[in-house]
């Protein structure tokens, strides 16, 4: 099992098994074993032995490598996600909207947003199958950040529209860059259930503050599973466990069949010397108990 990690192999494991349409009760009961033992070993708390792997290779007809086999990828390689395709118009409707909920807490700077912007776009593919704005998300040490080229131009375009303001201050002896909505959202934009994500993510996220939305984005599988600096797999909000769920095994299972028939190309960027130097130098990383 060299060259590949037990998360990666719980990640195949659990992908090839909803390929299949089968639920940890069925490759337990093949296994021998508990269902929690199938479910600690696609969260990659568990190693999968010898006899396991046999077994089950042969339950799901599959080869060892397609469980243990390192992937080899090239750097321009195109990564298959389901509904993600980057919407300008819905990020600066997301921003306004998420703002108007939190944008008037003193929590709330650059590094809250882009947390909060994450799960905003993540838990609603995991509810639907479609992120709100399609927007790229790196893996950086202090949690995901927006790529730079999707999200810079919208937030200077709506600066210079008077759309948005941006305020440099300190909070608690740090310094912190908040933004502050000038206009309403337009709702024919985004969808109610889109809304009701936001809403959703604003109330129980909103309060936390830099080291408390970290500590809990360093727990959401997404996040755990992708590699320092690589952009983060939508995809991978299937693998989510409890606090990070939203669907139940049997809705998860329903949802990757229909994100299945829709799949559509994204090219992930891998992330510039530009983009590496600005969210390694942030200046309110703030960690306040």
């Amino acid at each position: 099992m060299v060259g590949i990690s037990p998360k990666e192999i719980g990640i195949r494991i659990r992908k090839i098994r909803l390929d299949r349409e089968l639920s940890q009760d069925d490759v337990a009961k093949a296994l021998g074993v508990h269902r929690q033992t199938i479910s600690l070993l696609e969260q990659g708390k568990r190693d999968l032995t010898a006899v396991e792997l046999d077994t089950l290779a042969n339950f799901l007809q599959i080869s060892y490598d397609d469980i243990l086999a390192p992937q080899r990828k090239q750097p321009q390689e195109k990564t298959m996600q389901s509904g993600v395709r980057f919407q300008p118009e819905k990020l600066r409707q997301l921003l306004l909207t998420l703002l108007q909920f939190v944008g008037g807490h003193a929590n709330v700077g650059e590094t809250v947003l882009y947390k909060l912007l994450y799960f905003c776009d993540f838990n609603h593919y995991e509810k639907t199958g479609q992120s709100i704005t399609g927007m790229t998300y790196k893996r950086m040490q202090f949690g995901p950040v927006p790529q730079l080229s999707h999200f810079v131009p919208v937030v200077e375009k709506m600066l210079q529209a008077q759309q948005l303001n941006k305020v440099l201050h300190e909070y608690f002896g740090m310094p912190q860059t908040r933004y502050i909505p000038l206009c309403d959202p337009d709702p024919a934009v985004l969808s109610a259930q889109e809304h009701r994500t936001i809403q959703e993510v604003a109330e129980k996220l909103g309060l936390m503050n830099a080291t408390q939305i970290e500590e809990y984005v360093h727990g959401d599988v997404p996040w755990e599973a992708t590699e320092h600096r690589q952009p983060i797999d939508y995809e991978l909000v299937y693998m989510r466990t409890e606090p990070y769920a939203l669907r139940t095994e049997a809705e998860m299972l329903h949802m990757a069949q229909d994100a299945a028939a829709m799949d559509s190309e994204q090219h992930l960027e891998p992330m510039s010397a530009e983009e590496l130097r600005y969210y390694e130098n942030l200046p309110d990383r703030s960690h306040v108990l």
